[in-house]
């Protein structure tokens, strides 16, 4: 696999699925990483799209998130056993969360704590709609975004059952800095990003990010100002990150080489969560999604404007990972697969 192969692949698929600009990043067992970026940046200007600016990660930064957990449980800060109570029950808040004497650190990481998501509910729709009128742009703290869950029945027991939600993981948030006293981006930023060379993956800790623009159904996500209709500081914990496939395929690597956390730490990501029995080798563990009974990993990200996919194969030690400049009902984990199939 060269640049060039990369690239042919890369055209291909965005000319298929209508992308403006797509781009790829592959970590070979080697070391070598291949990059290739196709398409516009942006549409307006006609500027290419290259492998270096930013795209919102969305859900990718879960894993950030995760692996950053574990080695708190490393320094003995936090246990996986550690109840959520224990540094956020006494908020008010998190009494109204489903299940909140019975939540556990490891039920956060893996979404089986029983609580429900926002995105898509009528009552955050109702505020977004408000929002954007009254004020011009959509932004909530972490505890509006987690008050969209309170006061619900739980979708199962704490452990016994799987729901994908961001509210568990900005609830993990703030049991981070609770844990710790300190903010979480400042210690993504001591105790990984700085380490391992990733200063430059930009922190969603501003409205106004140094990323190409998104298209949200056809239409550009970046106003004049450089502002987004949908603030990304909301996202935080949810995931949070503005990187490129380099940058994702350099970190999930490094998670495997037990470089980031300790490898029995890597092994409890992997085995953590609820299995399926329908689902055999399957199941969301801490911050990935596991495959082939941890033969290999993933995790894909949404925000306004930007899909992104990342997928580690541990039986050929390669990493890729895709992004695009555009949302909507694009299947990135298939580009991704693409892109696997053409190294075997």
């Amino acid at each position: 696999m060269d640049e060039q192969h990369l690239a042919a692949l890369l055209e291909e698929a965005r000319a298929e699925m209508k992308m403006p600009g797509l781009r790829a990043a592959v970590r070979l067992p080697d070391g070598r990483i291949v990059r290739a970026a196709t398409g516009l940046a942006d549409k307006e200007a006609g500027t290419p799209l290259d492998n270096d600016i930013a795209m919102p990660g969305g859900s990718t930064g879960k894993t950030f998130v995760a692996a950053l957990t574990m080695l708190l449980v490393e320094d003995g800060t936090l246990s996986l056993d550690d109840p959520a109570s224990k540094w956020l029950g006494d908020l008010s808040w998190y009494t109204r969360l489903p299940n909140p004497a019975d939540i556990r650190v490891r039920h956060l990481l893996s979404h089986s704590a029983g609580i429900s998501d926002y995105p898509g509910t009528f009552r955050y729709n109702l505020h977004s709609v408000w929002r954007a009128i009254r004020r011009g742009g959509i932004r909530f703290t972490p505890e509006e975004l987690i008050g969209f869950a309170t006061g619900k029945k739980p979708l199962n027991p704490p452990g016994e059952g799987y729901r994908y939600t961001d509210v568990g993981y900005l609830v993990l948030g703030r049991l981070i800095e609770a844990a710790t006293g300190r903010s979480y981006y400042d210690l993504l930023t001591e105790r990984i990003l700085e380490p391992h060379g990733f200063e430059d993956i930009v922190l969603q800790d501003r409205s106004v990010l140094p990323v190409t623009p998104g298209y949200t159904m056809g239409a550009r996500n970046l106003r004049d100002d450089g502002t987004m209709k949908i603030d990304p500081t909301s996202e935080w914990t949810g995931g949070g990150l503005a990187l490129t496939p380099a940058y994702l395929v350099r970190f999930h690597a490094a998670l495997a080489a037990g470089e980031i956390v300790r490898p029995e730490s890597l092994e409890q990501m992997l085995e953590g969560g609820w299995h399926n029995p329908a689902t055999p080798g399957e199941h969301y563990g801490f911050g990935l999604f596991v495959h082939d009974h941890g033969m290999a990993w993933s995790h894909g990200g949404l925000w306004p404007g930007y899909r992104t996919h990342v997928t580690h194969n541990t039986a050929n030690a390669t990493t890729i990972a895709a992004q695009t400049n555009r949302d909507g009902r694009i299947d990135m984990a298939a580009v991704v697969a693409r892109i696997a199939a053409a190294l075997d």
